[in-house]
């Protein structure tokens, strides 16, 4: 017989924990499962029967554990205390004893740590080493935060031996307080009210639990959750209306990419990088699904050809679905661009099925040829077009239809480098965030319908004088402006309208390109209003774009590295 050996108290729980009425097993405050396990494949045991006993263990506890492919492990529930002789013997398939062990041991009400031993082989085989442990279990993640009346999770539950060996267990699950959070037999968690509690996993009498938070809606804030792989110079993310199952990543260098439930696609949705100029600020530089693409497979794309003009080109999805047909272009618009720079770029639908063109003055600096005014012409405007058939039509309701001195498609002007509009899905409402020249950076609103408003470039920067003397008689100022002080080129966002954040509902988030800081503030009907800055959405600088999914959910788009990232619940 073996000296005595004593295994280390762990803690594991409350005596709370142990007395859940939904774990099974004799666990007790005296009690403690021990793991059996063995390697066997260079023997022809078949059996090992473990027993355990002592004065106060009358009869011995035992168990017969089978040795399945070269291997066995079982486990057995013992009263704690010392002097504990353990006895392992292995049998072969006629059931002859083939070695014999023992060792004596103390056990401890927790966790025991692992030792070793050796069965002296009876009839000439090999010795075999027997591992006696703890077992342990582990819940993650701890702590969880869940929102109440919505938001599931499921925790897993990891069981092993004190030596780290894994466990094949199915764990049952509890809570302790179902007026909080209910679990299921899968682990999954869902959150009824506010308040704290455990949700705890047991087998074979040991438990582990984590402990789950549940707020109200309206005080889980957001954390940013990174989507698919890296990818080249991404530029924006969008998705079909009613898609709720993938994105389209857009890359300046003329790819589309699909991610099908956050798993990326083998081969582009798009390839244009034959027919564009790229980059700095050329290059794909929008996109847009029409309103019933469901039905007519139609989406439009604005790009810089290879002489770096503008072109907005409609496509039609092939057969498959993944992959767009190339054969299918038809041009929309065409535009010369003076400069490489201050293209624009942005496409959207409007509430209205219109399609809406936001251009840039042209380029240079200071808007050298006057465009950002000059009503004869496209650039420093966003347009707004029918393109339900081939081609384009100017719709009756545009502001200047009736007007011979002023193009009819334009339904904005005064615009420096309008770099990503988007309307609120809620309301209709266009925001237009306009890069500025030297000084300052501007976020105009729109109410839905308002076109013919004329935001003030380059008389204005946003709500100052750009040229001397202006007046702001007749221009529409800025709901946000910030100067060079704080950034240096405005990226604009949308405002939140999905279901997983219902505490920033209502909130424009938007960007700078060279901070990085992530910021959102709240129309109230007459004012911008709870400015707040998230430092938890901001992964840095060179973000290009926000996005949105089919469901409302937004995405944010960093340049370089070339990360996308999504708004997700915080799970504290």
């Amino acid at each position: 017989m073996h000296s005595q050996r004593s295994f280390s108290r762990v803690a594991l729980f409350a005596a709370a924990l142990c007395a859940c009425a939904d774990q099974t097993g004799p666990t007790g405050s005296n009690q403690a499962v021990l793991v059996v396990s063995a390697n066997l494949a260079q023997t022809r045991a078949v059996l090992l029967v473990v027993s355990v006993s002592a004065p106060d263990i009358t009869p011995p506890v035992t168990v017969n554990i089978p040795v399945t492919a070269g291997s066995a492990q079982g486990t057995l529930t013992v009263t704690a205390g010392s002097d504990r002789i353990v006895t392992v013997r292995a049998f072969d398939a006629a059931s002859v004893e083939t070695h014999r062990g023992a060792d004596t041991i103390t056990v401890v009400a927790g966790i025991n740590p692992a030792l070793n031993f050796t069965l002296t082989p009876l009839t000439g085989d090999v010795p075999i080493v027997v591992t006696i442990a703890g077992l342990r279990i582990v819940v993650a993640p701890t702590p969880d935060t869940l929102v109440a009346g919505g938001l599931t999770h499921r925790l897993i539950a990891t069981v092993t031996t004190s030596a780290g060996a894994p466990v094949s267990a199915t764990v049952q699950w509890a809570t302790l307080d179902p007026a909080i959070a209910v679990v299921d037999t899968g682990g999954t968690v869902t959150g009824v009210t506010t308040g704290s509690t455990m949700i705890i996993a047991s087998y074979a009498g040991v438990a582990a639990a984590a402990t789950v938070t549940v707020l109200r809606p309206e005080d889980v804030p957001p954390v940013l959750q990174r989507v698919g792989p890296t990818f080249m110079i991404p530029l924006f993310v969008t998705a079909p209306p009613g898609d709720t199952l993938r994105v389209f990543v857009v890359q300046q260098d003329g790819r589309v990419w699909v991610l099908r439930r956050d798993t990326l696609l083998a081969a582009p949705f798009l390839d244009l990088t034959g027919l564009i100029s790229c980059c700095d600020e050329r290059g794909l530089l929008g996109m847009a699904f029409h309103p019933q693409y469901a039905s007519n497979g139609f989406f439009f794309v604005n790009f810089t050809d290879v002489n770096g003009h503008t072109r907005v080109v409609r496509y039609h999805v092939s057969a498959d679905p993944n992959i767009a047909d190339l054969a299918s272009a038809s041009p929309v618009l065409f535009q010369t661009q003076p400069f490489a720079n201050h293209n624009g770029g942005w496409l959207g639908f409007g509430p209205d099925g219109f399609l809406y063109v936001a251009l840039g003055d042209g380029g240079s600096g200071g808007d050298p040829l006057g465009f950002g005014q000059n009503m004869n012409s496209w650039l420093g405007k966003i347009l707004r077009i029918n393109v339900d058939a081939a081609g384009y039509t100017v719709p009756a309701s545009n502001p200047f239809i009736a007007r011979t001195d002023t193009l009819p498609e334009i339904w904005a002007s005064g615009l420096r480098h309008p770099w990503r509009p988007s309307f609120d899905r809620a309301t209709g409402d266009l925001y237009i965030a306009d890069v500025g020249q030297g000084l300052i950076e501007e976020i105009d609103r729109q109410p839905a319908g308002a076109g013919g408003r004329n935001y003030g470039w380059n008389l204005m920067e946003g709500s100052s004088c750009y040229t001397a003397g202006c007046s702001p008689t007749g221009f529409t100022l800025p709901v946000h402006e910030y100067t060079h002080a704080d950034g240096c080129s405005v990226t604009g966002g949308y405002v939140y309208r999905g279901q997983q954040l219902p505490g920033i509902a209502g909130r424009y988030f938007y960007s700078d390109y060279c901070e990085g800081w992530v910021r959102s503030f709240r129309w109230d009907g007459n004012q911008d209003v709870e400015h707040t800055e998230w430092p938890a959405l901001a992964p840095g600088g060179n973000i290009t774009s926000f996005g949105e999914d089919g469901r409302g959910e937004l995405y944010i788009v960093q340049r370089v590295p070339g990360e996308v990232y999504r708004f997700v619940p915080s799970r504290r």
